[in-house]
């Protein structure tokens, strides 16, 4: 008489009892059963019989009960790895905000109070209660990684490309001075980009001093100038574009074929302002006169709102001639036209009364021709 040896079957495995605490054996025996709990094999004689003899075995409902709540090898790595993948896009939110706070000119305070914000709006996310950045953390993500990033990318395109250098000098409120550039790249398809590319301090404004901050910026950076740069723009001031001594001289002199153009900007503005000196001083006289007149008296301006309302024109405030705003007496000019009317309105009611000079005086010259 034969006997049939039963085999393994992987159906068993179906019932949750089997396939949570055993498998075929690691012997590879077709009626060996591995119990992954009692680390034991099994003999399944009798087939699934035996199975379920060795699952209400003392031995194997204590080796079920020391199990529970132990952790895999992998379980560990899985929540390690998601750990440190909230870790990352913890980073990479601060890195995001960062930028959003540069793009838009932000003040650094505000971080003061943004995370706990974004973790009280967003309660239940784990990467928003990971987010730590204050003032001093967003600085140094934009001065240090974000900063630092588009200034490598920009010296290399500056090295792979031609550019041109947009330079000008300025002082600041804290009397700083400070020496701007700017380069203009023909990128890829004559895709012509302005970059900011650095805003450096300094103490002198000569030509000779400026020509050395622009050239010591080059080489501490490694950039090609003399082969890529092919154009240098300013204004037209006598250390930036005079013939003798300035920055341009030199740099001709270092490239001998490159492009320099002047600002038309300040050419306009400087046309502009030697047009003005034939018109009669009365015209700018009389836009500064009725200025000084409303700027420090809100009362005034309040009343003279009703006469614009009368009028029917725009309740706006005046303008005023300004030596340092290129071509402002046009505004100046364009906003008394418009307001002429109640102008003329305003100041002969005032006038009327006879103790206020200053508007019998500013309505002597609205009623001139």
């Amino acid at each position: 008489m034969v006997t049939r040896k039963p085999k393994w079957s992987i159906f068993w495995l179906v019932s949750y009892a089997y396939s949570s605490y055993g498998t075929q054996s690691v012997k590879y025996s077709l009626i060996l059963y591995r119990c992954k709990a009692c680390k034991c094999d099994i003999k399944i004689t009798h087939g699934k019989g035996d199975l379920v003899k060795h699952e209400y075995t003392s031995k194997h409902t204590k080796s079920c009960v020391s199990t529970v709540g132990q952790k895999t090898i992998t379980s560990m790595f899985a929540e390690k790895t998601k750990e440190m993948t909230t870790e990352m896009r913890a980073k990479e939110a601060e890195i995001r905000i960062a930028g959003f706070v540069a793009e838009h000119n932000l003040p650094f305070k505000i971080m003061e109070h943004l995370p706990d914000l974004m973790r009280a709006v967003c309660s239940d996310s784990a990467i928003a209660k990971k987010i730590k950045c204050g003032p001093t953390k967003i600085k140094s993500i934009i001065t240090n990684v974000t900063g630092e990033t588009h200034r490598q990318n920009l010296i290399a395109l500056m090295n792979s490309n031609k550019f041109s250098l947009i330079a000008d000098e300025s002082t600041d409120r804290s009397c700083t001075k400070n020496l701007c550039l700017v380069a203009r790249i023909n990128c890829n398809n004559n895709n012509v980009k302005d970059y900011f590319l650095a805003l450096i301090p300094i103490h002198d404004a000569t030509g000779a001093a400026l020509f050395e901050h622009i050239i010591q910026f080059f080489n501490k950076y490694g950039i090609d100038f003399k082969q890529n740069c092919i154009g240098f723009a300013s204004d037209g001031a006598n250390n930036m574009m005079g013939g003798q001594n300035s920055v341009v001289s030199r740099i001709k002199e270092l490239i001998p074929g490159i492009f320099v153009m002047k600002c038309i900007c300040h050419s306009f503005h400087l046309c502009a302002s030697y047009a003005c000196e034939k018109l009669p001083e009365e015209v700018e006289k009389f836009a500064r006169y009725v200025y000084n007149y409303f700027s420090n008296s809100p009362k005034r301006t309040e009343e003279l709102k009703e006469f614009q309302q009368f009028a029917n024109v725009s309740p706006v405030k005046m303008l005023h001639p300004s030596s340092t705003r290129w071509l402002s007496l046009e505004s100046v000019v364009t906003r008394l036209l418009t307001q002429y009317g109640a102008l003329t309105l305003y100041f002969t009611d005032k006038a009327s009364s006879k103790k206020d000079q200053a508007a019998f005086s500013i309505l002597h010259l609205l009623q001139q021709p």
